[in-house]
């Protein structure tokens, strides 16, 4: 149990460690999909989390359940490209939004791994969109009269590291300008022992988050 539950959480660190951004350069050079890495320490640590943080966010008025809503379902709804990337256990399916709310504009992928057959989506990753950035042209903008984005806790981009603090505890690990947290919890399935795995990473630039990566997989 404890070794597939590490695979998992290596993997989330994997995929968890690259925001996908095009920046907004002549067209001709305009970057596809480009992804830009995050901090992440090789190995993962213990899981400190005592519950579930966030298991699903609402987009659009749209209730998206992680390993529970699959990416086709949203597309259906939402419109946008599925995207995959990468080969093997590091293959990654994906939709892409985009928008503003009060807190400025962000950029959202919606992820499927291989651990969830790029089917089921499994995590996601939320950042700021700065004033010079252009989002890829297969992330479709949801106006924010159409709903934006609600996740299940208070967290937010633009909070600052204590309020961030405030809302989550104390991180697993601080690493570099990352705080990360993990939660780990046992339970049976079908008479299956299981783990069930959720972790929230959320990057800090100049003392306030501008990403949150969050995944969540249930190991049997």
């Amino acid at each position: 149990m404890q070794t597939r539950f590490r695979v998992a959480i290596l993997f989330a660190i994997t995929y968890g460690a690259f925001v996908q951004v095009a920046y907004n350069s002549p067209p001709q050079v305009l970057p596809e999909w480009q992804r830009s890495k995050l901090e992440f320490p090789e190995t993962a640590p213990r899981p400190t989390v005592p519950k579930m943080m966030i298991a699903g966010l609402r987009l659009a008025n749209v209730q998206i359940i992680l390993e529970k809503t699959e990416l086709t379902e949203v597309q259906k709804r939402l419109g946008g490209a599925i995207v995959g990337s990468g080969d093997a256990s590091e293959a990654n399916a994906s939709l892409c939004y985009y928008g503003s709310d009060a807190n400025g504009r962000w950029v959202l992928w919606l992820d499927s791994s291989e651990i969830a057959g790029l089917r089921w989506i499994d995590g996601f990753t939320l950042r700021q969109l700065g004033r010079d950035v252009k989002a890829d042209r297969r992330c479709r903008m949801i106006p924010e009269r159409e709903g934006g984005i609600e996740l299940p806790i208070r967290l937010r981009l633009g909070q600052t590291e204590f309020r961030v603090r405030e809302v989550l505890g104390k991180p697993t690990l601080r690493y570099h300008s990352t705080l990360m947290y993990y939660y780990e919890h046992e339970k049976t399935i079908r008479n299956e022992p299981c783990s069930v795995l959720n972790s929230v990473d959320v990057a800090l630039r100049d003392g306030v988050a501008w990403a949150i990566v969050v995944f969540k997989s249930t190991q049997c």
